[in-house]
Parts: structure tokens; sequence; C-alpha cells
């Protein structure tokens, strides 16, 4: 009887154990694309006078590639100039339990013309998602409201600043980095960014750290034709 009882205690404590390294493991984590060259955005004349706040998801394949731009919140006149731009950039793939796997970089794009006197961004209505972006696993962070930066001297040099924001589980901007500087303008766009509001993102229901890009285009450099 003995024998048998401290067989069932062995067994019993073995058990205890594994259940407990069970839990004690880590769970497989999601690590997000991250941005690593993107290009100017030139405003053509006849769009000069448009200004507003695009929003796109770059469609990341599991090699970093572009595979497709879905627009989110768009301008007529803008949104094809964002689309084009982000078509070009370049990133590194999300990955999940370190391996690499597709996932969406969310873009919102402010345009602002000098001589505006609007501070909070307009946010266009949302298009409908497609039934590829409903059912994917990690569903990417959102924009709750936004605002302008500041517009400089007309002497100081004009163009497109881009950041890449670290954003928590809670949607709170933690960190940035500044993948296209311009001086002056990049200082006030960071500036900016303590006023804006985000809806973290989530991988298979949980929220997760993410990250967002924003750029930020404060005039053309360039008047295409």
């Amino acid at each position: 009887m003995k024998p048998l009882l401290l067989a069932m205690m062995v067994l019993g404590s073995s058990q205890a154990l594994s259940a407990q390294a069970e839990t004690s493991k880590p769970k497989p984590s999601f690590q997000p694309a991250e941005t690593l060259s993107v290009t100017e955005i030139t405003l053509p004349m006849k769009c000069a006078m448009s200004w507003g706040f695009v929003v796109l998801d770059a469609l990341i394949s599991e090699t970093g590639k572009v595979r497709g731009v879905e627009v989110r919140r768009d301008i007529a006149c803008l949104t094809p100039l964002a689309v084009q731009a982000v078509e070009k950039w370049k990133f590194s793939p999300a990955t999940f339990a370190g391996q690499p796997i597709a996932s969406r970089v969310p873009v919102a794009v402010t345009f602002r013309p000098p001589g505006l006197l609007f501070d909070q961004v307009p946010l266009p209505k949302p298009k409908p998602k497609t039934e590829a972006a409903i059912q994917a696993e990690f569903q990417p962070a959102e924009v709750l409201r936004g605002i302008f930066p500041a517009n400089g001297a007309s002497d100081i040099p004009l163009g497109t600043v881009v950041l890449e924001v670290t954003l928590s589980e809670k949607g709170e901007a933690e960190e940035v980095k500044v993948i296209r500087d311009l001086p002056y303008h990049t200082a006030e766009a960071k500036s900016a960014l303590g006023a804006w509001r985000f809806m973290p993102a989530t991988f298979n229901g949980t929220p997760v750290r993410s990250k967002m890009v924003l750029a930020f285009v404060s005039q053309p450099s360039v008047f295409a034709p």
C-alpha cells in the first residue's frame, strides 16, 4: 500500500511541475514590420491647394516587400500621390515566434499647404475593409485624432517629414524614429505628435505593441507638371 501511495505522490508532483513549466514558458511574441527607407511625397500644381489626411495600409510580405497598398481614408487628389510613394518604400517583415510573416503597416499622410489656419486634422470617413483585412490575425493601429504641425517661416525649406511611431498595447506613443528628416519641420512634427491619439493594434484579438508611419507634407518641394 505504501509503495502505491508513494508512486501516486511522485506522479502528482511530476504533473504539477510539468504544468508549472508549461505555464512559465514565454508565449510566442509578435514583432511588427519596420520601415527601412522612404521617398519624398511631391504635390503637383493641380493639387497644390488640396490638404487633409490620407490613411493607407501597406501590405508587407514575409520578405518585407510592399505587395499592395489599401486605402483606408481617402482624399481624391491626394491619395494617388501617397499610394505611389508608399509603393516604393522599403520595410523589414513582421515576425511571430521568430518567423517572418505577412502583415500590414498603417501609414497616415498629412498634407498641409502654407497659410491654413486649422489645427486639428479632419479625418475623412474610413473606407470599408476588405474581407482579407477583416479576417487578418493582425489588425493595425488606427488614428483617432491628429493635429497639423506648426507652419514655418517662408524661407524654411519645404518637403516631407516621415516618422515611425512605436505604439504601446494601450495605443500610447512610446518611441519616435525619424525616417526622413527635414530641418525645423521634423521638430514641429514630433511636437504635434503629443496631441495625437491612437487605437492600439491587435493580434488575434489581443492588444499588442505596433508601429505606425506618419508622413507630414508641409508643401511640395518640387511642383510636378
